[in-house]
C-alpha cells in the first residue's frame, strides 16, 4: 500500500508541476475565484505528496518546502509568459496551512488508535 501511495504522490506532484509551469492560459484564463481555489487545492495536494514521498520529514518542514515551491513557481511563471501573482502565493500558503491542520487533526485521532494496548 505504501508503494502505491508513493507512486500516486509522485504522479500528483509531477502533474501539478507540469500544469503550473506550462506556458499559456490554463486555469488563469478562467475567473479569479476558480484560479485561487485551484491554487489552494493544488498546494494542499502538494503537501500531501511531500508527506507521502518523504515520510520521515517533519510536516512543518514539508509545509515550508511547499510554500517555497509556490514562491519559486510564481517567479518562474513570470518568465514563461504567465501571471506571477501575490494572490496565488497567498492561496498556495492557505492551502498548505489547511492541509497541515487536517494532518494534525487526523494524526491526533490516529495516535490514540495506534497506541491502544490490548488487555492481556
Amino acid at each position: 500500500m505504501r508503494t502505491l501511495l508513493r507512486i500516486l504522490g509522485a504522479v500528483v506532484l509531477l502533474v501539478l508541476m507540469a500544469l503550473m509551469l506550462s506556458p499559456g492560459g490554463t486555469i488563469e484564463a478562467e475567473r479569479l475565484i476558480w484560479d485561487k481555489a485551484a491554487h489552494f487545492i493544488a498546494f494542499g495536494l502538494i503537501l500531501w505528496s511531500f508527506g507521502v514521498l518523504f515520510r520521515r520529514m517533519l510536516r512543518a518542514w514539508a509545509a515550508l518546502l511547499a510554500v517555497g515551491l509556490g514562491a519559486a513557481v510564481e517567479v518562474v511563471q513570470g518568465y514563461i509568459g504567465r501571471d506571477a501573482n501575490w494572490g496565488d502565493l497567498l492561496a498556495d500558503t492557505l492551502g498548505v496551512a489547511t492541509a497541515l491542520l487536517i494532518w494534525v487533526v487526523w494524526r491526533r485521532f490516529r495516535t490514540r488508535e495506534a497506541f491502544q494496548v490490548p488487555d492481556a
